[in-house]
Protein backbone atom coordinates (compact mmCIF):
# COMPACT_ATOMS: atom_id res chain seq x y z
CA UNK A 1 0.00 0.00 0.00
CA UNK A 2 2.97 2.29 0.49
CA UNK A 3 3.38 4.66 -2.40
CA UNK A 4 -0.30 5.03 -3.16
CA UNK A 5 -1.54 8.52 -2.47
CA UNK A 6 -4.98 9.98 -1.88
CA UNK A 7 -6.01 13.61 -1.55
CA UNK A 8 -7.87 14.48 1.67
CA UNK A 9 -9.69 17.73 2.33
CA UNK A 10 -9.68 18.81 5.96
CA UNK A 11 -10.75 21.89 7.86
CA UNK A 12 -8.19 23.44 10.20
CA UNK A 13 -7.85 26.59 12.24
CA UNK A 14 -6.42 29.30 9.95
CA UNK A 15 -4.07 30.83 12.51
CA UNK A 16 -2.70 27.44 13.55
CA UNK A 17 -2.15 26.51 9.91
CA UNK A 18 -0.27 29.74 9.23
CA UNK A 19 1.94 29.18 12.29
CA UNK A 20 2.62 25.58 11.26
CA UNK A 21 3.57 26.63 7.72
CA UNK A 22 5.93 29.28 9.08
CA UNK A 23 7.65 26.84 11.40
CA UNK A 24 7.84 24.12 8.75
CA UNK A 25 9.47 26.56 6.33
CA UNK A 26 12.39 26.96 8.76
CA UNK A 27 13.67 23.53 7.77
CA UNK A 28 12.01 22.95 4.41
CA UNK A 29 9.24 20.75 5.76
CA UNK A 30 5.92 20.22 4.03
CA UNK A 31 2.45 20.01 5.53
CA UNK A 32 1.78 16.70 3.84
CA UNK A 33 4.87 15.22 5.52
CA UNK A 34 3.70 16.52 8.89
CA UNK A 35 0.19 15.12 8.48
CA UNK A 36 1.54 11.77 7.24
CA UNK A 37 3.82 11.56 10.30
CA UNK A 38 0.94 12.31 12.66
CA UNK A 39 -1.31 9.77 10.96
CA UNK A 40 1.40 7.09 11.00
CA UNK A 41 2.08 7.76 14.69
CA UNK A 42 -1.63 7.59 15.47
CA UNK A 43 -2.04 4.26 13.68
CA UNK A 44 1.07 2.81 15.35
CA UNK A 45 -0.04 3.95 18.79
CA UNK A 46 -3.49 2.41 18.33
CA UNK A 47 -1.95 -0.94 17.42
CA UNK A 48 0.04 -1.13 20.66
CA UNK A 49 -1.51 -2.49 23.85
CA UNK A 50 -2.53 0.28 26.23
CA UNK A 51 -0.71 0.78 29.52
CA UNK A 52 -0.30 3.74 31.84
CA UNK A 53 3.46 3.23 31.89
CA UNK A 54 3.64 3.21 28.11
CA UNK A 55 1.55 6.35 27.93
CA UNK A 56 3.82 8.12 30.43
CA UNK A 57 6.88 7.07 28.42
CA UNK A 58 5.34 8.41 25.21
CA UNK A 59 4.46 11.67 26.95
CA UNK A 60 8.02 12.12 28.24
CA UNK A 61 9.38 11.42 24.74
CA UNK A 62 6.97 13.94 23.19
CA UNK A 63 7.93 16.56 25.77
CA UNK A 64 11.62 15.92 25.01
CA UNK A 65 11.01 16.36 21.28
CA UNK A 66 9.06 19.58 21.82
CA UNK A 67 11.87 20.98 24.02
CA UNK A 68 14.42 20.13 21.29
CA UNK A 69 12.37 21.89 18.61
CA UNK A 70 11.80 24.93 20.85
CA UNK A 71 15.53 25.14 21.64
CA UNK A 72 16.42 24.98 17.94
CA UNK A 73 13.89 27.69 17.11
CA UNK A 74 15.13 29.86 19.98
CA UNK A 75 18.74 29.56 18.80
CA UNK A 76 17.74 30.63 15.27
CA UNK A 77 16.15 33.71 16.72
Amino acid sequence: MKGKKIRVNITVDKITLEKAKKKLSLFGGKLSTLFNAYLADFVASMEKPFSAEGLQKQLRELERRVRNVEEKLHRRG
